[in-house]
């Protein structure tokens, strides 16, 4: 269970070379420079009441939506952003758009109905003085609405779901909703990429068959005191030798996404106890060539590939423990997934960094 409050503040992200807007923490070993000292203090900083800790909501399907400088409203899907072609301005544009894309799939029509039936709330609970676009994930909405029983209510947007006690007062203004979004970003225009944090969601409170979340931060602080941390800080006095091992040498600029992509491919694998060397190169060998460099590269610093995997590992480890006391936390918000605790995690929006728990979550789209 969980203990969140509702806030709209959010910091700018750092942009990254490898990996993502916001990396797992553990990545920060082989994504950045100074990766495993800024892990630590992340770590040890959790408990700090200054801090930032907000829900990593399981939202879907994702939407954007917002008016052109002429007012226009526009609703649009994941794959319309960007597009001319997708550039709707009628719920039937929209629904013609999703039915074209795809080939045939049976979820496709109910997908488009569904997102087409949204319009008019979005529509409607967007101010006519509103200029550029949201982002974000929907919660429920009328295609795959909320549950209320035994005084809560619960919808379940992706893979994790949501309990709400119904006499809070999230509670009281879901029960009046068709649609519930967890907003993330704000664009300046259609197809932008350098969207901001999205910090004004009383703006769209007008209409109550609409309800905007931002970000949405734990009230609970953990108290951070992993066993591990003394192995953690040990392991970190390499990153200097890390980092010369990962500096891109001639034709062999790939090493840093290889080792992303590596680590990313175990977790789907549910194989994190196998983030290792010998794992690695059994990892690599869809493409020998880079084997070969990486190998080679990898001999001429014997040792520097298994200290960068244990600390991935021994983070890992820590950031779990994190999660677990997260989860344990009471709140008017619990959340479970395959009916365990938890759900997809947390960000860390002081460090742009989130703490999702790979051991039980499997990143799924079904947009």
């Amino acid at each position: 269970m969980r203990a969140f409050e509702f806030l709209t503040e959010a910091d700018a992200p750092a942009p990254k070379k490898v990996g993502r807007e916001f990396n797992h923490l553990e990545d920060l070993v082989f994504t950045e420079t100074n990766g495993a000292q800024r892990a630590i203090k992340v770590l040890k900083d959790l408990a700090n009441p200054s801090k930032k800790i907000a829900i990593k909501w399981d939202g879907n399907p994702t939407v954007y939506w917002g008016r052109e400088e002429d007012g226009t409203f526009r609703m649009v899907g994941k794959n319309n952003w960007g597009r001319e072609e997708g550039k709707s301005s009628s719920p039937e544009e929209l629904k013609q758009f999703i039915m074209s894309r795809g080939k045939g799939e049976e979820w496709r029509a109910k997908f488009a109905g569904d997102m087409a039936a949204m319009w008019s709330v979005f529509e409607a609970a967007t101010p006519n003085d509103f200029r550029g676009y949201v982002y974000g994930d929907i919660l429920f909405h009328p295609g795959k609405p909320y549950q209320g029983a035994d005084g809560r209510i619960s919808f379940t947007p992706n893979q994790t779901t949501y309990a709400v006690k119904g006499t809070s007062e999230v509670g009281r203004k879901l029960s009046k909703a068709k649609i519930a979004v967890a907003a993330h970003q704000q664009y300046g225009y259609f197809g932008d990429k350098s969207g901001e944090p999205f910090e004004n969601p009383e703006a769209f409170s007008t209409n109550p068959e609409l309800v905007v979340f931002g970000q949405t931060y734990v009230s609970y602080r953990p108290e951070v005191s992993a066993d591990n941390l003394g192995k953690i800080e040990a392991l970190a006095k390499n990153q200097n030798t890390i980092n010369k091992f990962l500096t891109p040498v001639a034709g062999m600029g790939y090493l840093q996404n290889e080792i992303y992509s590596f680590v990313n491919a175990q977790s789907k694998a549910k194989q994190l106890e196998n983030i290792n060397s010998e794992s690695f190169f059994n990892f690599l060998q869809k493409t020998p060539a880079k084997a070969v460099k990486i190998k080679t590269h990898s001999d001429a610093n014997p040792g520097v590939l298994d200290t960068l995997f244990d600390l991935v590992r021994e983070i890992m480890a820590a950031k779990n423990e994190v999660i677990r006391e997260l989860d344990a936390a009471e709140g008017d918000i619990t959340a479970t997934t395959d009916g365990k605790p938890g759900g997809e995690g947390y960000v860390s929006g002081d460090d742009s960094v989130k703490l999702v728990p790979r051991d039980r979550w499997t990143p799924f789209r079904a947009d």
